[in-house]
Parts: C-alpha cells; structure tokens; sequence
C-alpha cells in the first residue's frame, strides 16, 4: 500500500507539473498574439493615417489641375508668356532697367537725409536739445 501511494502521490505531481508546463505554454502563445495583435493594430493606425494623408493629397492635385484646366489660368498664361492682350484692353511695359534705377534713386536720397539728420542733430549743443525737449522744434 505505501507503494501504491508513492505512485498516486509521483503521478500526481508529474500531473500537475505537466499541467504547469502546459499552463506556462499557452500563456506564453497568449501573450505573443497580444503582441502581434497590437502591433498590427499599430500598423493599421499608420496605414489609415498614410491613407487620410494621400486622400488630402489626392484633392490638392485635382484641384490643381481643374485650376490648370481653367480659363483663367489660360488667360494668365497667354498674357506672361505669350504676350497675348484681351480686344480693347490696354498693356503698360515697364523696363526693369528703369525700376532698377528709381530703386537706388530713391534709396540715395533716403539715405542722404538720414545723414542730413545725423549732421544736424551732432551739430546742436546741448543747450538747444534742452530748449527742443521742452519747447518742442
């Protein structure tokens, strides 16, 4: 009888040793497919955000090119690059050469009053400062 025990008792605990190792197995596969899972998940997310994102993309294009396609941009074009004009519509020619050289006219005569104004303003003495501060010009 102590022998047949000995055998329960041994099969027993070889039982639930191997319970436990089937135990230990499947929550191991548990926790694998929560991972995969979730990194699917995640793969998902980003895949759906990439598609958000070609869709605006997509939109931005056709609307560019209805705009291409338009008779405003046409006429835009024909004018700048063509040199083309509407009937009745008078065109101005401006030479850049002749911007170029009010540009620096007028920054030369900004230029020579700033420094019209620094001369003036070292040449007064101190009296005459305190008479402008408190008298006013």
């Amino acid at each position: 009888m102590p022998e047949n025990s000995f055998k329960n008792f041994f099969s027993f605990k070889l039982l639930l040793f191997l319970l436990l190792l089937i135990f230990i197995w499947f929550g191991l596969q548990l926790v694998r497919l929560t991972y995969k899972r979730h990194e699917l998940n995640k793969e998902i997310n980003n895949l759906k955000s990439e598609v958000e994102r070609l869709e605006k993309s997509s939109g931005d294009l056709s609307q560019l090119m209805n705009y291409f396609n338009s008779a405003d941009f046409l006429e835009r074009e024909a004018k700048e690059k063509l040199n083309l004009k509407k009937e009745g519509e008078n065109v101005v020619v401006v030479p850049e050469a002749a911007i170029v050289q009010r540009i620096n006219q007028e920054s030369q005569t900004d230029s020579a009053k700033a420094e019209d104004k620094e001369e003036k303003k070292e040449e007064d003495g101190n009296p005459v400062k305190w008479w402008k501060y408190f008298f006013g010009k």
